[in-house]
């Protein structure tokens, strides 16, 4: 048998031996009997070996044996020797005393990574060495072929396992902000020196002791790459010159979207194995995938709130309320659900050109700035013809709300009017919050359009159309409750002197026309419980309840000046007043009679003059 096949064959026998202990002995054990075993067959005084390190593209030593040789030369030549993936010898005068020459030998198995093994051979040995080394690399790769792979299956196996355990973890968890808490924590046990930040959209509340940072879209050099891993979805990788590391990009992508990005930020510039990207690919998409779920999970809540939030709504307005009482339905919704600091009903009469603010509108609506930003909201929807919704509102330079969200009151495509809801914090409302009070104002349009149809149906029955003053049915009725529960009450009479001559001098249409400015002026005078009303033709009538017969003549007095001042033509009023108190036995008839009575006096004294009942001497001019 040659010397040849004797070496291959206890080659065989050492390497055999070993791999039978590859399933249960750690690598470095492994190494450690292998270089035993290589210098007790061998007899060679010296074995190295170093393995290629693919974080820093270099080799390190992974034996533990003093190194003997010279470790610049091995990495140089050793480099050298995988290049060409030959055997070199080694040719400076370094070798320790009693060697005859040291060797190269390349190692590149089937299954990476590669490695040298840098060996002295003494001086004793027979000149076959050559052989004998080309054998012992050939029989070197195959066992490193079959260490390398079984390591490779351990840290796949590893990181399976570490996945598994994640995703089964992030699975079980209900809120964002812990899921994000898991992300830094499983990070920091997986690359314990490296730092890590979450990139994530303006819209993450999450807790601030977090390392998480918002997302920048931007062509700028500096985030040009994460924005790349954020629109592509794919991961991306960067090496920073002037920081001296690389940063790794991982999006965090589900099924429906890219939620943020991984940024992994390592202390030197390192060439991240093929293997590690994957693993943080899968990595951020188990995450992302997490994120997602309790995203569609809260939306999903959130939504079903919102939509029993509405129902419970539409079923109170289908109850045939007052406008007044769905108002504050509505209202209310709206500052549950928005934390808002205004809200204005408007209903837009557009036959006559004119906005009324329905009841249940915040006091700044009622305000001149308030009905001026009114009329140009109703100018912007009459334009726009849709919703409007802005965080940092400027179209109105003194207007005191950053947030606005104006949502049109459509039915039968029609506009009927709008809702304004405001804040003064800038983008205050979120973008679901809008499209929700949409839903809202949609489902309640009808109930608000027939309270309105409603209410202004009643006051066509109660409200003279001419003057837009009570009829006279409805003061005698208001008359005849107050004298049921109150104390006192005053009524003045007023007749437009010589009217038969204005119809006469300037037409019909002008003596409306006078009627409608002296109804005006008692309008403009009236206290908050007063009820105006048009006694008939020309005559209108004041209630004044819980008032004294001296505040009648007042009042009077008042419009009575105004009138022959102000009116176009000029004209003068006669007026008369009467009072009613507890002590007597009175009636609505018996008080305007007495009323009557003065200002038919009135009119006997010379006209444009106050008197009281029974009182002929006491007209006032």
């Amino acid at each position: 048998m040659s010397v040849s096949i004797q070496w291959q064959e206890k080659l065989r026998s050492i390497f055999f031996e070993l791999i039978k202990e590859v399933p249960t002995c750690s690598y470095d054990e492994l190494l450690s009997r292998l270089i035993m075993k290589l210098q007790d067959s061998l007899k060679v005084s010296v074995i190295v070996i170093y393995e290629h390190d693919d974080w820093n593209n270099t080799f390190k030593q992974i034996t533990s044996q003093m190194l003997q040789l010279n470790e610049q030369c091995l990495l140089r030549d050793g480099n050298l020797a995988i290049h060409q993936n030959k055997i070199v010898r080694v040719q400076e005068a370094f070798n320790p005393p009693g060697t005859k020459e040291a060797f190269i030998i390349p190692i590149t198995p089937e299954y990476k990574p590669s490695s040298f093994v840098g060996l002295s051979i003494p001086a004793s040995c027979d000149p076959g060495a050559d052989k004998l080394l080309l054998l012992l690399k050939n029989e070197l790769e195959h066992f490193m072929g079959i260490v390398n792979y079984f390591r490779g299956r351990r840290d796949s196996e590893s990181r399976n396992e570490f996945l598994f355990y994640l995703t089964t973890r992030f699975y079980s968890l209900t809120n964002k902000n812990d899921i994000l808490i898991e992300i830094i924590n499983s990070l920091k046990i997986r690359y314990p020196k490296f730092t890590y930040y979450l990139l994530l959209s303006q819209d993450y509340q999450v807790d601030h002791s977090l390392p998480v940072k918002t997302i920048e879209y931007s062509d700028d050099e500096t985030k040009r790459v994460s924005t790349q891993a954020f629109i592509s979805g794919e991961v991306q990788l960067e090496d920073r010159v002037r920081e001296k590391n690389t940063c790794l990009y991982a999006p965090l992508k589900g099924s429906q979207g890219v939620y943020g990005v991984l940024q992994i930020v390592t202390p030197r510039v390192v060439n991240f194995p093929d293997e590690e990207i994957e693993f943080m690919r899968q990595f951020a998409n188990a995450a992302g995938k997490a994120i997602e779920n309790v995203t569609l999970y809260s939306y999903s809540k959130r939504l079903i709130s919102d939509l029993k939030m509405i129902n419970d709504a539409t079923h109170q307005l289908n109850s045939n309320l007052k406008l007044s009482e769905i108002t504050a339905i509505v209202k209310q919704q709206i500052i549950d659900t928005c934390r808002t600091s205004q809200v204005g009903f408007i209903y837009y009469l557009e036959e006559e050109g004119k906005f009324d603010i329905l009841p249940g509108s915040t006091d700044y609506h009622y305000s001149k700035q308030g009905r001026q930003f009114t009329k140009h909201m109703l100018d912007e929807l009459e334009w726009k013809k849709e919703a409007i919704f802005s965080g940092d509102f400027k179209e109105m330079l003194k207007l005191p709300f950053c947030s606005v969200m104006v949502i049109p009151m459509l039915n039968s495509g029609k506009i009927h009017g709008m809702v304004t809801i405001m804040h003064e914090e800038a983008y205050y409302f979120s973008f679901e919050s809008f499209k929700l009070m949409q839903s809202l104002i949609q489902h309640s349009t009808l109930a608000l359009a027939n309270a309105i149809l409603k209410d202004r149906l009643e006051n066509a029955v109660i409200t003279d159309y001419l003057t837009t003053l009570y009829s006279r049915n409805y003061l005698d009725e208001k008359i005849q409750l107050h004298m049921a529960t109150a104390d006192r009450g005053a009524l003045i009479l007023f007749d437009i002197d010589d009217f038969k001559m204005v119809n006469d001098t300037y037409g019909h249409n002008t003596g409306d026309d006078v009627i409608k400015q002296v109804a005006e002026i008692i309008k403009i005078n009236l206290g908050n419980d007063d009820i105006p009303a048009r006694w008939g033709g020309e005559e209108l009538a004041i209630y004044l309840p819980d008032a004294t017969v001296d505040d009648g003549v007042q009042l009077a007095t008042q419009i009575r000046k105004q009138a022959e001042t102000t009116t176009n033509p000029l004209i003068t009023l006669s007026c008369g007043v009467s009072t009613w108190t507890n002590n007597t036995n009175d009636s609505v008839k018996e008080l305007f009679i007495r009323a009557d009575k003065a200002l038919y006096e009135a009119k006997s004294v010379g006209k444009n003059c106050v008197v009281k009942e029974n009182e002929r001497k006491n007209s006032i001019k």
